[in-house]
């Protein structure tokens, strides 16, 4: 963990010198990771063999005929993950050639072209996967009526755990592209993983072997996270008040539990130290992790180990291949599969499912439902953000074990790259002191928790409300009022339709709690009917509520987060910030100025007091401050302004905003303004003035993204737009001593919006508030 270095350009800023950029932070691996996929898309680009009929293949590596088509489905596949469009023109001759190729020979062509198809979501391709799937089940190795797998081909006699795990995954994409398969052909797949999963957890590469393989140990699991999607919609016995007879029954739980105790073991991870197929078992990590939603395997972040490796071993050619090394030696194939690690791990994480329980009893009450976070970041991704890939992930911290302070804010920069923490459970939530800190910093960082009493569950209740009132004891848990958005931030549901209890800290609602059952439909995805439509619907609007309808950023994206110890001295020279103390709800935004100042450290370079003083108007300490901010959604009256007009008056600037555009909080600041300074008004602050220009802020701020329009009554959010900046302020001796933004700025500084909140998002916030700052303190 590193922290930028402060170095003090106020007296720069004093003496007028513009701003001068900061030297070049070392690049971050999310944007090596960006760039190391433009790199591999350019090579395999690069590599099409492109026939005159307008096709185009990629059978260009040795034993590519032993596959047929198979190297261009892999090469397609992972073209269209990595952000190439069906429209592209290398996409569309790929197609085309597989279009015109019809039924492949081989297992892995079979499955792979099946998972192209779909992934391209073309109705003239429907035929052609039910067509596929009907040849994989044809395909089945049975011995004595027993399934044991599949082979190379539609007659093999044998069958091996790569071919079977493609096969799978081939099945699998059929069926969410639409296709029939029967609910006995998943129970027998299930059935063969479970038998054949040796006493260590691991399978083989075959059944006749001995030694255990890691990379078909991670296909077996793979393997049994599917079958269990397939098969737990039906079996948890879901009642029509939500509360589901078998929660938590899955009958491959404990196979599962043993392979992912043999994939965590010290000696069995490992990333750089698989002595052939690195780009096959790294492809199949990837996969382990989403599908099992497991941030962590073990004490490893598999994510970020892997694309650490990855680029670290690109070529120069954006290509990856090992010298030597069986098929990683062959470039195109280990490029398609180095892109489908990077590029399907690298989606961003809407939720995160928090592992809790007793630490020296680990159990799975926070895991009853398996499926529910799932399919509703599915339901998410389709109607909220326009069908934008979007994962989920469990984040059981526990196995990374912080020793301390900085480790566990390190982890709760991980946490942060998802919005939303979720859990839920029958029993007490139990957190370690640590674990509840990083929940703490977790929500002051702007994140968002949601909660569910699993099955309406009374000891998940009590144990709840008694965490609650710990980690926020000056906010209760109160039901939301019909009034509140979250009724409607993405589609109208009757206010009280769920029982929903919430906790506001600042400019948001940051805790949703359901004490009644909700998470069953999730789990069974039932979501075009009755109740079910209702729970996905209600869920949709929690989530367009917690994230302002932004989706979240790119895993690896760095989230730093800092002690939040009040400074017990601030050093001499230091620039301190004053907050102007007003009617109930003006600390609407308490972190807003924190996070400024913490920008203006690694931005501007500046030494400053993280922290604002919090003064009234009339406090003689208000001469001491050459920045202070207000902020509030209330009406407002202040008196007494004689020290905050001489503060103005004589070299300080007031910063001001209405929390969410209220108009309340409006309203009475214009009148405030008048009392201020009588005979002044607000006055816009236009385009080419001297407080965005370039000399200031090192880059002229010429637009801005703000909401300035509500959701209508279906709950369709207005949406962020670039625009403008429409500042307004007084001006005295051709000075700038009041500047104010109709539109919301501190929750944004915060981190804290919601698709109701009028305003600016936190870029935007940021580079205006920060321009207000370098202004006051240049003038």
């Amino acid at each position: 963990m590193k922290h930028a270095l402060c170095l003090s350009l106020a007296v720069l800023l004093l003496a007028g010198i513009p701003l001068q950029a900061a030297p070049p932070a070392k690049e971050e691996l999310v944007d090596q990771v960006r760039k190391a996929i433009e790199d591999g898309k350019k090579f395999l680009r690069q590599q099409q063999v492109v026939v005159g009929d307008g096709t185009g293949h990629w059978e260009v590596d040795v034993n590519s005929a032993g596959q047929s088509g198979g190297w261009t489905c892999l090469t397609v596949l992972a073209l269209l993950n990595a952000g190439e469009k069906p429209e592209a023109e290398v996409v569309k001759r790929g197609l085309k050639y597989l279009r015109d190729q019809g039924v492949p020979r081989k297992t892995y062509a079979v499955a792979l072209q099946t998972m192209v198809f779909a992934e391209v979501g073309d109705p003239q391709d429907r035929a052609r996967i039910q067509r596929n799937v009907d040849w994989l089940i044809k395909s089945r190795v049975l011995r004595d009526g027993q399934f044991i797998g599949w082979g190379y081909e539609t007659a093999s006699l044998s069958a091996d755990n790569s071919n079977t795990q493609y096969a799978l995954l081939g099945l699998w994409a059929g069926k969410q592209a639409g296709a029939k398969i029967e609910r006995k052909e998943w129970e027998a797949i299930r059935d063969f993983y479970v038998r054949t999963q040796h006493p260590d957890g691991s399978w083989r590469y075959r059944s006749d072997l001995n030694l255990p393989s890691l990379t078909m140990s991670v296909a077996g699991l793979c393997g049994l996270y599917i079958v269990g999607h397939e098969l737990d919609a039906d079996r948890q016995q879901l009642q029509k008040n939500g509360i589901a007879l078998k929660c938590g029954s899955h009958e491959e739980n404990a196979a599962i539990a043993k392979a992912t105790a043999f994939l965590s073991h010290p000696d069995n991870f490992t990333i750089d130290k698989v002595r052939l197929h690195i780009f096959y078992h790294l492809y199949g990590l990837e996969r382990a992790g989403r599908l099992s939603g497991q941030r962590f395997f073990g004490d490893h972040d598999w994510y970020r180990e892997g694309c650490q490796y990855m680029v670290k071993n690109q070529h120069d050619d954006g290509s990856w291949y090992l010298r030597g090394q069986g098929f990683d030696a062959w470039p195109v194939i280990s490029t398609d599969l180095a892109l489908l690690f990077l590029s399907k791990g690298r989606t961003p994480i809407l939720m995160s499912k928090l592992a809790h329980g007793p630490p020296d009893n680990p159990n799975l009450d926070w895991n009853r439902k398996r499926g529910d976070l799932r399919n509703l970041t599915d339901y998410a991704s389709r109607e909220l953000f326009k069908r934008q890939p979007l994962g989920w992930q469990i984040f059981n911290a526990r196995e990374v074990r912080p020793t301390n302070d900085e480790e566990v804010r390190f982890l709760t920069g991980e946490l942060l790259q998802s919005p939303i923490v979720y859990f839920n459970g029958h029993n007490r939530p139990i957190f370690t002191a640590w674990e509840k800190k990083m929940l703490q910093q977790y929500v002051e960082g702007g994140g968002f928790i949601l909660a569910e009493a699993c099955c309406g569950a009374e000891g998940f209740d009590r144990g709840f409300r008694d965490l609650m009132k710990e980690l926020f004891p000056d906010n209760k848990l109160e039901p939301l009022p019909a009034g509140h958005p979250i009724w409607q931030s993405h589609a109208k549901v009757p206010p009280g339709e769920f029982k929903l209890e919430g906790i506001e800290l600042g400019c948001k609602t940051v805790v949703v709690y359901s004490p009644e059952p909700i998470s069953g439909w999730w789990e069974g995805n039932q979501h075009e009917t009755g109740r079910g439509q209702q729970a996905f619907r209600m869920g949709g609007n929690i989530i367009a509520y917690a994230t302002g309808l932004e989706p979240p950023k790119p895993r690896l994206t760095h989230i730093e987060v800092v002690d939040n110890k009040p400074e017990s001295k601030i050093p001499r020279g230091y620039l301190k910030t004053a907050q102007l103390r007003q009617a109930d709800n003006w600390r609407s935004a308490a972190n807003g100025i924190r996070n400024l100042m913490l920008d203006l450290r690694k931005t501007a370079r500046m030494d400053v007091a993280l922290q604002a003083q919090e003064l009234y108007a009339d406090d003689k300490d208000i001469l001491n401050y050459k920045f202070i901010y207000l902020h509030g959604r209330d009406k407002f009256s202040i008196k007494r302004l004689e020290l905050l007009r001489a503060n103005l008056e004589t070299g300080g600037v007031l910063l001001a905003d209405a929390c969410c555009g209220k108009k309340d909080f409006d309203d009475s600041f214009r009148d405030f303004v008048k009392e201020l300074f009588p005979g002044k008004k607000l006055e816009p602050i236009l385009a080419k003035d001297d407080l965005y220009s370039a000399a200031l802020n090192g880059a002229e701020i010429t637009s801005v993204r703000c909401r300035r329009q509500p959701a209508d009554a279906q709950g369709a959010d207005g949406g962020y737009q670039n625009v403008a900046p429409a500042l307004e302020g007084i001006k005295i001796d051709n000075r700038w001593v009041v500047i104010y933004s109709k539109y919301d700025i501190g929750c944004a500084l915060e981190k804290h919006v919601s698709p109701d909140c009028l305003g600016h998002d936190h870029e935007s916030a940021i580079k205006l508030a920060r321009a207000a700052v370098l202004y006051a303190l240049q003038r």
